[in-house]
């Protein structure tokens, strides 16, 4: 089939699986959860649990083609480069938000406002696992549609280039949805999804880009504080406060819609596109490049 036929079958099946899932799964974990003190959210769960209803039906109804095609069969989670790249991609997400609140701090545009609530490490652990069960399947159902099967569908049609900046303009629409979005927080989305996509080419490893969306994500939520993608999270403790102009800060969208944070993008993303462009001269590695790498050098 032709990719919008493809496309609009995975929408189509994941449309229904999401559905289902709310109609039928929802209310039995509602119910089983009900004894603890804190409810748990199941929305991202349910999310992912319609994401692989619609990339099986996808893969292997319609494309007959392994999970290997969009970098998550059991070879990418085996090898050994693949797990260095898992580990690459998780130490990237994590230094990459790092870099920008460091940057926001040399300049004066962050400051560090403790909170006088008591927070114990018990509490702090608490918060951050709760914040793990939110972040972490909604991090994976996103890469498992724009850097899994959109990104197979787009480089089947025309190529990893317009693979990458096509699931990159998608990955930033979805986001219009977020309270507080703009024209710049968009950008910065999208530059993320530039970012993301780079290291999925580059490893040929869908969970190394998940686990950099993730840390990245994670290191706002859990240990800076601060609002992800305009969405605010519990702050234990202590929290991270913008003094400086929206525009360089990212404002109530969180460091990561700031012009800081767009320099750590255009940074790490030369590095990524050198990586790609030239595998054999940046990687120890002694895997030949993939037909991805070679194509998206051109």
């Amino acid at each position: 089939l032709r990719a919008p036929w493809r496309l609009s079958v995975f929408v189509g099946v994941f449309i229904a699986a999401w559905m289902i899932a709310n109609a039928m799964l929802y209310p039995l974990l509602a119910t089983l959860t009900s004894w603890t003190e804190t409810p748990l959210a199941f929305a991202g769960w349910l999310m992912l649990a319609a994401t692989w209803a619609a990339c099986v039906v996808a893969l292997r109804q319609i494309d007959d083609a392994p999970w290997e095609s969009i970098g998550l069969g059991r070879a990418a989670w085996r090898a050994a480069v693949l797990w260095r790249g898992l580990w690459r991609g998780t130490w990237l997400g994590a230094a990459a938000i790092a870099a920008t609140a460091l940057l926001l701090f040399v300049t004066g545009t962050l400051r560090v406002e403790w909170l006088a609530d008591g927070t114990t490490l018990a509490a702090w652990l608490g918060a951050a696992l709760r914040m793990t069960w939110l972040l972490a399947p909604a991090a994976l159902w996103e890469e498992l549609v724009f850097r899994g099967y959109l990104w197979r569908v787009a480089d089947d049609t025309a190529g990893p280039r317009v693979a990458l900046w096509a699931t990159s303009a998608g990955f930033a629409i979805v986001h219009l949805l977020n309270p507080g979005a703009t024209v710049q927080s968009l950008t910065a989305v999208f530059l993320a999804g530039v970012l993301l996509g780079l290291v999925r080419q580059a490893t040929d490893s869908l969970p190394a880009a998940w686990l950099a969306h993730l840390a990245w994500n994670w290191v706002m939520a859990a240990v800076l504080h601060v609002p992800v993608s305009g969405l605010p999270f519990e702050a234990p403790g202590w929290r991270l406060v913008p003094t400086g102009p929206d525009w360089w800060t990212g404002g109530a969208w969180g460091p990561e819609g700031g012009a800081a944070a767009f320099l750590v993008f255009v940074a790490a993303g030369a590095f990524g596109l050198a990586r790609v462009a030239y595998p054999s001269t940046l990687s120890t590695t002694t895997s030949p490049p993939t037909a991805s790498r070679i194509s998206g050098s051109n």
